[in-house]
Parts: C-alpha cells; structure tokens; sequence
C-alpha cells in the first residue's frame, strides 16, 4: 500500500523505513519541522527542580543547543509520555527516566495521583522562583492537559516552552506530481494539529478529492474529530497511542 507519513523528522524517516520493511510504499509530507527555542541555561537553577516532565522526545533537542552548565540536571527524575520520549531521554543523558502510558492525559493523572504533592507550608514561605518544583518541557502549540491537572492538584510547576511547531508548506505542483501521484492508499496521522493542517493545506490547493478514496490511520481518537466527516467516516484510531500500535491498525486493513 501507498502510505502517507505526515510525522516529522526525524520520527518520519524511522516511520518510513519500517513501512518500507513491511513491504509498503511510503511517502513522506512531514507538515511541521521543529524549531528549537530555548537552552538549559533557561531552566531554573537544578536544586530548585524537583523533576522534569516532556511530552515530546522534541523536548530533548533542548540539551543539543548548548553546552550544559551543570552536569546534575542529568540525574534530575524525568516523566515521560510513552517510549519514544524515554528513549530521548535516555539518549540525552537523562537516568532517572519515569514512564507513562502514552498520551498526555495518561501521565498527568500518573504525576497528580502518586508524583505530585501539593505546595507545603514551609514552601508557601519561600519566594516562588526558589520553590523546588517540576518542570514541564513543553512546545508550542500543545494541548493543555498536563498543564491544567497540575494547576488542579495545587502541584508547584513551572513551563519552559522550548521548542515550537513551524508549519511546513508545499507548492501545487510537488503535491500534483510527487506526493499525491498516485493517491496515497492510508494516510497516518500523529497529531490533532497535523490532521488540522492537513486539511487546510489540500482545502487551500483545491486538492482535498485527491484522498477521496484513502484510509486514515489516527494516533488516537482524539485526531479522528480533527477530520471532515468524508474523512472521519474512513478513520480509524490505533487502539493505544503509540506506534506500534498505529503500524499494527495499518497491517490489520490487508
């Protein structure tokens, strides 16, 4: 089958590679590219981080952009997302590396329910900028669910946006002559603002019949709202937000 990997890089490439492996036909239109925005030198000093918390292994180009200035922020405990976040972590140097179960929703009930703690007495007397608190590497655009459960539970956090999503355009003619020619058969869709931006590309080219007759494959269903009904009535979500799980959904169509 001819399949539509819209993941950035460099997860697009790995994608791509086991598609092909699996003896399908890939195509790559990756619809964001990672801009990294900020440095370690923008978190707050180690002793006053009680933990780090990514959603995005993209959270780890942070430690790719600068020297660190203190080495022991790499034994600081990590709360990730799912494996792909872990294996940045580990990869970035991280030790200290606690699991979710895959989506954001999932780890912020794990950080409110057995790692978060509220602000302490003794705490609420010192000066904010020098509580010990977790630290939430985040991107922009994101969803606010880890965010609004922390704020919640009354945990003391802070955000450091340190990378953001830029949008990535194509010419007509590339989409008419390369990437949608043929038709891809399955589209996979990693984000609700991937399949947001998906749609608004092919609408603004006049292009959206090409996937007339495709199968969408979503990381989870919140994706699937993303799309117009035609599409949505044609989707599918992987039945846990990881890969292995969307590839599997992808061998079951035959």
């Amino acid at each position: 089958m001819r399949v539509l990997v819209t993941r950035p890089d460099p997860g697009g490439a790995r994608t791509a590679a086991r598609l092909a492996l699996s003896g399908h036909d890939p195509v790559l239109m990756p619809l964001f590219e990672a801009e990294v925005t900020a440095t370690p030198e923008d978190l707050p000093p180690v002793s006053r981080i009680s933990g780090l918390i990514a959603t995005s292994a993209r959270a780890f180009s942070l430690f790719k952009a600068s020297n660190l200035l203190d080495k022991a922020i790499l034994d600081v405990p990590v709360h990730v997302v799912g494996p792909a976040t872990a294996e940045a972590a580990q990869l970035a140097g991280f030790s200290d590396i606690r699991e979710g179960a895959g989506a954001a929703r999932d780890l912020a009930r794990v950080l409110v329910d057995s790692q978060v703690r509220p602000v302490s007495d003794a705490d609420k007397n010192v000066p904010e900028p020098e509580r010990q608190h977790l630290v939430y590497l985040a991107g922009v655009p994101r969803t606010a669910a880890i965010e609004a459960a922390l704020s919640e539970a009354g945990a003391a956090f802070s955000v450091l946006e340190c990378y953001r999503m830029v949008e990535m355009s194509y010419s007509t003619d590339i989409l008419i002559s390369g990437i949608l020619s043929p038709p891809p058969d399955v589209v996979l869709l990693y984000s609700a603002n991937a399949a947001r931006r998906l749609v608004a590309l092919l609408e603004a080219k006049g292009l959206g019949n090409t996937l007339d007759l495709a199968r969408f494959i979503c990381l989870s269903e919140a994706i699937m709202t993303e799309l117009p009904a035609g599409w949505r009535a044609r989707a599918i979500a992987a039945d846990h937000p990881d890969e292995d799980r969307l590839l599997a959904s992808l061998d079951a169509l035959g």
